[in-house]
């Protein structure tokens, strides 16, 4: 493993004037549950935080250290930084400042491009997307919305959108962004629209426990994915959207859809009927009750080895309590009551609380979902200081940290593990 050491990132930019599914409940797929506490702090100014914009040692040794580049784990971050005479954290400019987006592969910076407002590039770390190892980023105002990669812009139109979901398939860029007034949502190929519905609501978004590094966009069967659903005098439906061609999957007034999702070809709908929710796959309805000793009321899919299972809330019988948890066929397992954020792995079994800080992140930002990610069973995540002058960001995975020489913020982090 190599040496840890610190990263010298120079060069900020000042412009003149930058195996089946079957499981046991006690071999539940590795969770991650971050709740709030006093290392969560609400999303800093910088522009427009997505919140503002919504209305109504861990396992086996694998890999190298975090700064490293190898066929194992590949870490991408990235990161804001300012003058060093703007203080960021009271944001007196309300993100109308220069700034320098950065991107890095472990400790080698891959971009440095200048920010801001005239840059069309936003600070705030929500509209920061890494995926499959490029960073994206999103800019909206009242001239319109611009999409970039790597710095430069890949899509642009006129009208202010806040982006639901992201995704980039042979060439073409997938957009689902959301009105200032949530009324209604617009699906892009390179930003010219293909359908718009006025009082639609997507299901899912950057923001949401089962939703990947792509947002409420994804592929699934050779197709890009999405669903959502109207309601309209009384009777709500449910469309499964793929490749821009909505399919009406369920209308019904006395049911309410809680989420729907393509898995592996077929159509996973999750719904409440009366006092309890009911899950389907493939049009048939599954067990997930653990032998009727539970009655789930809310939630999300989540796909699981590739069949559906829900998280969210459900009532136990034997103590008559409400608890939280993740629950398929043939398992339930109760979790602790989360506020914040939701991960989940692939391998090993592992269940970690922030209701109390791990030692040493109490004096930490952690802004947004973006900010950890699943690397394989263990979490990985980035955090910068609360207080001026009282150390560096820096990236955390397992006991080993790596620091960025930056006035700024890591606004997110993702990962790449090779075969």
């Amino acid at each position: 493993m190599a040496a840890r050491g610190f990263l010298d990132t120079a060069g900020n930019c000042f412009p003149l004037l930058s195996k089946n599914f079957a499981m046991r409940a006690s071999s539940l797929l590795p969770i991650i549950l971050l709740s709030s506490c006093v290392l969560l702090d609400p999303a800093l100014p910088l522009g427009y935080p997505r919140a503002l914009e919504r209305s109504g040692s861990h396992g086996s040794s694998r890999g190298s250290a975090v700064g490293e580049s190898s066929p194992d784990t590949t870490f991408y971050v990235s990161a804001i930084s300012f003058p060093a005479s703007y203080d960021w954290r009271r944001d007196t400019a309300f993100g109308a400042t220069v700034c320098t987006l950065k991107f890095f592969r472990g400790k080698e910076q891959l971009l440095s491009v200048c920010g801001g407002p005239s840059k069309r590039i936003s600070a705030s770390p929500d509209r920061h997307h890494i995926i499959g190892g490029e960073l994206f980023s999103e800019y909206s105002d009242i001239r319109g919305t611009t999409v970039k990669c790597n710095g430069e812009t890949i899509a642009e139109w006129s009208g202010w959108e806040s982006l639901l979901g992201l995704l980039r398939k042979d060439g073409v860029l997938h957009t689902l962004g959301r009105g200032p007034s949530s009324r209604w949502f617009t699906y892009r190929r390179d930003g010219v629209p293909v359908l718009k519905v006025d009082g639609g609501e997507v299901f899912g978004g950057f923001d949401r426990y089962t939703c990947g590094t792509t947002g409420a966009l994804y592929e699934d069967g050779g197709s890009v994915c999405f669903a959502y659903k109207t309601t309209t005098g009384g009777v709500q439906s449910a469309y499964m959207v793929r490749d821009g061609e909505p399919e009406m999957v369920l209308g019904s007034p006395s049911v309410q859809v809680l989420d729907l999702k393509q898995i592996g070809g077929d159509v996973a709908l999750y719904f409440r009927e009366k006092t309890s929710a009911v899950l389907s796959f493939n049009g048939k309805p599954l067990d997930f009750s653990w032998g009727g000793r539970v009655i789930w009321s809310d939630g999300e899919i989540l796909s699981l080895s590739g069949r559906p299972a829900v998280v969210g809330h459900f009532y136990r019988r034997v103590n008559k309590q409400y608890h939280f948890g993740v629950g398929g066929e043939d398992f339930n397992r109760t979790l602790q009551e989360p506020s914040d954020f939701f991960y989940y792995g692939k391998t090993e079994d592992e269940l970690l609380s922030f209701n109390q800080p791990r030692p040493g992140w109490e004096s930490y930002y952690f802004f947004n979902r973006h900010c950890a990610c699943m690397a394989g069973s263990e979490l990985a995540a980035v955090l910068t200081p609360r207080v001026k002058d009282s150390g560096l960001p820096f990236l955390a995975f397992r006991k080993d940290t790596l620091r960025y020489n930056l006035y700024g913020f890591l606004s997110g982090v993702s990962v790449e593990i090779g075969e």
